[in-house]
């Protein structure tokens, strides 16, 4: 786990340039998420519009949005696939996005079409550290 000025990222997971992680899980399917440094990011969040079960979506579109009294955007898609659960009492209890973002805090789960190819393409392994601190870098300059 990687722990960055009060931020954790597991380093077992996958990450955007836009803060939602993705975790392979062993039956091949993915998790997603928003990472805890975005869930802080985002202040205090008031809504969350998930997707549909069966929804399909290619790596970076957006597939829901949120929204909070300093940010309005879209949650982007780490890998492409199809939507096979939505974490629908994450809409109830959206304080879950900021205590537990990596546990109960999950949004989607997904049935990935191009797993392998897409996962080089996002933030893992010791490449977490350098890049979290120069998010908090370029934030902090804001």
């Amino acid at each position: 786990m990687a722990e960055i000025e009060g931020y954790n990222l597991p380093e077992e997971l996958y990450y955007t340039k836009d803060h939602t992680w993705a975790r392979v899980e062993d039956n091949g399917t993915v998790t997603v998420g928003m990472d805890a440094y975005g869930a802080k990011a985002a202040g205090n969040i008031e809504f969350i519009d998930l997707p549909m079960e069966d929804d399909e979506f290619d790596a970076g579109e957006a597939f829901g949005s949120l929204e909070s009294a300093k940010w309005v955007g879209g949650l982007l898609m780490p890998v492409a696939g199809t939507v096979i659960s939505v974490n629908e009492s994450i809409e109830d209890e959206l304080t879950i996005l900021k205590e537990d973002p990596y546990g109960e805090g999950w949004l989607i789960k997904v049935k990935p079409s191009n797993l392998k190819d897409e996962l080089k393409t996002l933030v893992h392994g010791a490449d977490v550290v350098p890049w979290l601190k120069k998010e908090i870098e370029t934030r902090k300059k804001k």
